[in-house]
């Protein structure tokens, strides 16, 4: 066989085309299926290949009816081979009926309908099929052909490859691959079809006079790291029933910690100890020095995921403890060379072995599973008077980087000698300390032991809603302040959202050029039915970053609450919401125990939440606060005059990210009003939009207009501005914008937003353009008040105030216990 695609198409096969592999649970029903085909449409790329085993228990079904068949061969009757045979039919062709219509359906059935002929006819008799392979086949063949017109009835384009057409191998207990012949015939079967997504049969293949083979049990996982080889790919995403590998069995060990990434060492080892996530077969083809294996959830595909790869520069660490329940010693004497050299060649590697000379004896320790296996390898040796079996045992073990090395392994060597310790050792290339236990496991033991080795660090889990001038500037800060911002917590951004479309990944996303990657990877979504799935989020802590304007987020603030998220806004909207939706937002908080942080919400990122609340816990009395609260309108009226066109000014902050995204929200007083009313709550006050008195700045007739007309229309304010200018000036006074409130004698609250004449020497009338100050008078500062002041707006000062926000609740949330 010779290539028949150049070298170019090679090469873009092996640089854009990754492999996805799907066992028989991820595919067990119709819904599974669709599942599985939104998966492949939205997480794998238009070229990729995707590797399938048998559907459900398909394969186990066609075991049971060949048995019968051979049961029947022999007593004539072949009733429950018929029984089971008419079951594995309803079953493959009620997914066929549940998942295609039309034509689709048509022609997947008429297919079904030959292969089941074929069947019958050889359980009648009528056709021979030696070949337990040809027959079990047939289960991928199914899965893969069901798969690619589901996803072609969907719009996708996409075909099926019968791996038996390619991929050629010399029939073994393990096949042996004959991967250049493989190679060709995958590449000129795929590389001219850029664009379509390929769905692959798993664990089978042929002889090279085409006679059909399996790759054994878990060969699925290996069929797609092999396929993933043959075409150079740089990563095979094998999705299972688990987000990835974390630091014990999270159905036996509580609070286990999820592993972003493991060594190609560290991950074999894994899985020679009995990992069930991973197989040893699986990492036979890979190329360790391009190649990544990512193992993810097919349930919950936003969960974290871990990445399999050569990390050689990661410090010595103990990253998973693994145990066996069972395992099995064989005692071989010291004396018997022949049988020693046997078990030394044996291609079955034990846990461990050692020997212990004085008693003349060499032991080996293996997986239960494997006992049958040894006993039958025994019995060919015919020397099995020199072996003894001995039962009742137990693995533990401590797998990782150079465990020797680490602290843990000293925590774990003190750990396993409080048990009935039957032997302690490290493996040859020092990724792993084993225990052999003479005793059953429990998960009490598992969990103590778990708890001892690995130091449990509090997690949060960040959700981004906003990625404007706001978001991007805040998430540039973070990547700077990662190192730091970790050091309380364990901080992941799990998601980026806008108003349309979400990125989303538990693992947390990667923020190195994230906004292409938000383009690329960023999905459709609808925020209520996002919020009940973030608890499923695998953090201890989860918050929402509200750094967008909308209405919309804001009235969800009681949802997010009752969801388990705690909430930092840079959003007004629901601080200064209607007095009863406020109430209830509040009552939604403190009923759950969320905490709601909005400093930046007035004054950017000055500290003036926080220097209220010191106060007021302090014992003292807010009486009133006044001052300039927009950092839009200081910067406008600080660069007002008569030579100025106050349109032209507006501009340029709407420009510049200094207004809002609207600026009528600015010259209507809206956004100063939603701050004096986040103020006065924030010290207790009772205050709703009905109680302030606002001289607004907006005429009416420019209020309900769609906003790029009103920017075209925005010198129509400059007469009327120039006159209020001119009617300052006559007394050396100017125009400025202020806010107030004020606790009056009787406990009622009097509020105003408008224009006053402040003298021209007034610090109010003197400030850098774009200064907030906040003139606040309590019973304390009564005489001379206490003033705070500092940049009001800016998308970079604003971030920072977020941060602090950030800041004060991971000090909060890294105290819980």
């Amino acid at each position: 066989m010779e290539l028949e695609v150049s070298d170019d198409q090679i090469q873009a096969v092996a640089e854009q085309v990754q492999v996805h592999k799907f066992g028989g649970s991820s595919l067990a029903d119709a819904y599974c299926y669709r599942r599985v085909a939104r998966i492949v449409t939205e997480y794998a790329g238009a070229s990729d290949l995707v590797v399938v085993s048998a559907a459900g228990d398909t394969t186990n079904r066609i075991l049971a009816i060949i048995d019968a068949k051979q049961e029947a061969d022999e007593t004539g009757d072949a009733g429950m081979a018929e029984v089971l045979l008419k079951q594995l039919e309803k079953y493959q062709q009620g997914l066929i009926s549940g998942l295609l219509t039309g034509a689709h359906q048509e022609r997947v059935m008429a297919a079904s309908v030959e292969d089941f002929e074929r069947w019958w006819n050889w359980l009648a008799g009528g056709e021979t099929i030696e070949r337990r392979p040809e027959l079990l086949s047939y289960g991928e063949l199914w899965s893969a052909r069901l798969l690619s017109a589901l996803l072609q009835q969907q719009g996708t384009q996409s075909d099926f490859i019968d791996a038996r057409t390619f991929l050629v191998a010399d029939d073994a207990p393990e096949p042996f691959i004959r991967t250049e012949v493989s190679r060709i015939g995958l590449l000129n079967r795929i590389a001219p079809h850029a664009g379509t997504r390929f769905i692959v049969t798993g664990f089978i293949c042929s002889d090279p006079e085409g006679r059909s083979l399996i790759l054994g049990r878990n060969g699925s996982d290996y069929s797609a790291t092999l396929v993933g080889s043959l075409i150079d790919s740089k990563q095979v995403t094998i999705w299972k029933d688990v987000a990835g590998v974390y630091s014990a069995d999270p159905r036996k060990v509580e609070r286990v910690v999820s592993l972003p990434i493991l060594d190609w060492q560290e991950a074999e080892e894994l899985a020679r100890l009995g990992s069930p996530v991973l197989h040893p077969r699986t990492f036979q083809p890979v190329d360790r020095e391009r190649m990544v294996i990512a193992v993810r959830s097919s349930l919950k595909v936003e969960n974290q995921q871990t990445r399999i790869g050569r990390y050689d520069d990661t410090e010595p660490t103990g990253k998973v403890l693994t145990a066996l329940s069972e395992v099995v010693l064989f005692r071989v004497d010291l004396r018997d060379a022949k049988l020693i050299e046997a078990f030394e060649e044996l291609d079955l590697t034990p846990l461990i072995s050692w020997n212990e000379v004085a008693q003349h004896h060499a032991y080996y320790a293996y997986h239960q599973n494997h006992l049958e296996f040894m006993e039958q390898w025994l019995d060919a040796q015919d020397l099995k008077g020199s072996a003894s079996k001995l039962t009742g045992y137990s693995m533990l073990a401590l797998v990782g980087n150079r465990i020797q090395e680490t602290e843990q392994y000293a925590t774990f060597k003190q750990e396993t000698g409080e048990q009935a310790l039957r032997r302690l050792a490290i493996t040859p290339d020092n990724n792993a300390v084993v225990a052999i236990l003479e005793q059953k496991l429990d998960n009490r033991l598992l969990n103590k032991i778990h708890s001892q080795l690995f130091s449990y660090r509090r997690s949060l889990g960040v959700l981004v809603v906003g990625r404007g001038n706001i978001g991007s500037a805040w998430l540039s800060l973070y990547r700077r302040l990662r190192e730091r911002i970790n050091e309380q917590m364990d901080v992941r951004i799990i998601g980026i959202l806008n108003s349309t479309r979400m990125w989303l990944d538990y693992n947390g996303v990667d923020l190195t050029d994230w906004q292409d990657n938000f383009e690329r990877l960023a999905r459709p979504y609808e925020m209520s039915q996002l919020i009940p799935e973030l608890p499923n989020a695998p953090y201890d802590e989860l918050v929402m970053l509200d750094l967008t304007d909308a209405t919309a987020v804001a009235q969800l603030y009681p949802s997010f609450f009752a969801n388990g998220l705690h909430i930092i806004s840079a959003n007004k909207r629901a601080g200064a919401s209607s007095e009863s939706q406020y109430d209830e937002i509040r009552t939604i908080q403190r009923e759950y125990e969320r905490e709601w942080y909005y400093n930046t919400t007035v004054g950017a990122g000055l500290p003036l939440n926080y220097a209220l609340n010191d106060l007021r816990n302090s014992g003292d009395s807010i009486r009133s606060i006044s001052g300039i609260f927009s950092g839009t309108m200081s910067w406008l009226f600080e660069n007002f005059n008569s030579e100025v066109k106050f349109s032209d000014l507006v501009r340029e902050a709407k420009q510049r990210g200094l207004s809002e995204p609207d600026p009528r929200e600015d010259l209507s007083c809206q956004d100063i009003i939603r701050k004096l009313l986040i103020l006065a709550r924030e010290i207790g006050l009772r205050l709703d939009w009905k109680d302030i008195d606002v001289d607004s700045l907006l005429p009416e007739h420019l209020a309900d207009i769609p906003l790029d007309e009103f920017m075209q229309r925005l010198p129509e304010l400059d007469d009327g501005m120039q006159d209020l200018y001119q009617d300052a000036q006559k007394t050396g006074k100017v125009p400025r914008l202020l806010a107030s409130f004020a606790v009056q004698d009787d406990d009622s609250v009097r509020a105003r937003v408008g224009i006053e004449y402040i003298p021209e020497g007034d610090m109010l009338a003197n400030l850098i353009p774009g200064e907030n100050i906040f003139v606040i008078y309590t019973d304390w500062y009564h005489e001379m008040p206490l003033v705070i002041s500092g940049p009001g707006a800016g998308k970079e000062v604003t971030a920072g105030g977020v941060q602090s926000d950030l800041n004060q609740l991971l000090s909060r949330l890294s105290k819980k216990s």
